[in-house]
């Protein structure tokens, strides 16, 4: 405070100065403060990510990430104008780092190569980051408000590969077969991450096939559960006359 202060009387007592002069020091009092803004704000999200993977994001305690980055929970306000705003803020953090891992998939390859190459580098990513891929999961889990502009790149990203595969007219084929993808590479994901090294790499080796496995059986044309006449159920004989 009393460095910002000092910076403060420096421009007041700017006046006789020249009009070139004083705008740079404005200018540079301006830059400073967004810097720091910036840097403490990273400071809490850090603190922030730690409890945020502790407890999850149901339990996130503004009073624990306070104490961890060193303020009281009411300077959190301004920088965050919420708990949700956090976790929120996290995601959009890690979703960014995922599309960045996304965009190295050449967008040249046929769509069914393309999804099976997108599904190995999500499961990559969760390789090397799986504080990351939690942050997002727990992000889903609650309500926060509109989507970003980065989980809206994120869900564009994948729905637009099943939309060239399919020549889907409905998004909502588009977004089913997004669902099923999310879900298979998810769990390749979480049971690759619960095993031995050794049982981890046996796992691995069988991703790329079991990805192509999944968009391939897409192109059947087996009609979904909804879509299916119920089966006839005959009665047992011997029952009441």
């Amino acid at each position: 405070m009393r460095t910002e202060r000092h910076r403060a009387r420096r421009l007041r007592h700017a006046g006789d100065q020249p009009a070139e002069l004083r705008d740079a020091l404005a200018d540079r009092f301006v830059e400073r403060r967004a810097r720091r803004h910036r840097e403490t704000r990273d400071e809490i999200l850090l603190a922030a990510r730690e409890v945020l993977l502790e407890r999850g994001a149901t339990d996130l305690s503004l009073r624990e990430i306070a104490r961890r980055a060193g303020f009281s929970p009411g300077a959190l306000y301004k920088y965050f104008d919420s708990k949700d705003d956090m976790v929120k803020a996290l995601a959009d953090r890690a979703m960014g780092a995922l599309l960045e891992a996304l965009a190295a998939v050449p967008t040249e390859l046929a769509p069914d190569e393309r999804a099976v190459e997108i599904g190995l580098a999500y499961l990559e990513f969760a390789r090397h980051n799986p504080e990351d891929v939690a942050v997002v999961t727990m992000h889903e889990s609650v309500a926060v408000g509109p989507h970003s502009s980065e989980h809206e790149q994120l869900e564009d990203t994948v729905l637009s590969v099943f939309r060239d595969l399919f020549s889907m007219p409905q998004p909502e084929d588009a977004e089913f077969m997004t669902y099923g993808a999310w879900a298979l590479a998810q769990g390749l994901a979480t049971l690759e991450q619960r095993q031995r090294p050794a049982t981890a790499a046996r796992l691995r080796k069988q991703q790329r096939r079991l990805l192509w496995a999944f968009v391939n059986g897409l192109k059947g044309e087996t009609p979904p559960p909804e879509t299916r006449p119920a089966p006839q159920v005959e009665a047992q004989a011997g029952g009441d006359s």
